[in-house]
């Protein structure tokens, strides 16, 4: 069953019956944008940020482990996706490939991204204080 943590998606497991095309894309996605290597580094990665559980990689990993060689050329950011939504300023940046993974993330999860984005605006706008990343 998937689980959702309030304020980002997070995805714990994979309900394949129900998800398939979603997951099948994604792993496409994955395959063809980042090859075998690099979508295998990109899962670690949302593992690590905490986008996904690493039962959620490792299914993945199985789907990515049955494509062809043909379906693993790595485009490498060569065509970074255009996002629309509440990502659509990502498109186009090295980030954009990723925000995509985070939209199918959103999905599989069942987690209202636009949403997710609207709280995060909403809070910066209200913060009294300006952030200064140089001042940490």
């Amino acid at each position: 069953m998937n689980r959702v943590r309030s304020e980002r998606p997070y995805l714990e497991t994979i309900d394949i019956e129900s998800n398939m095309n979603t997951l099948i894309d994604w792993t496409t996605y994955l395959g063809s944008n980042f090859g075998a290597a690099g979508a295998l580094a990109a899962l670690r990665y949302y593992e690590r940020v905490g986008w996904i559980s690493s039962t959620a990689r490792q299914t993945i990993q199985t789907h990515l482990a049955g494509m062809s060689a043909e379906e693993l050329h790595s485009k490498k950011y060569d065509e970074p996706g255009v996002m629309s939504g509440p990502l659509s300023s990502l498109s186009g940046t090295s980030f954009g490939a990723h925000a995509k993974s985070l939209e199918f993330i959103a999905t599989l999860s069942g987690s209202d991204l636009e949403s997710s984005m609207l709280r995060i605006q909403q809070a910066v706008h209200q913060t009294p204080v300006e952030l200064d990343r140089h001042n940490r």
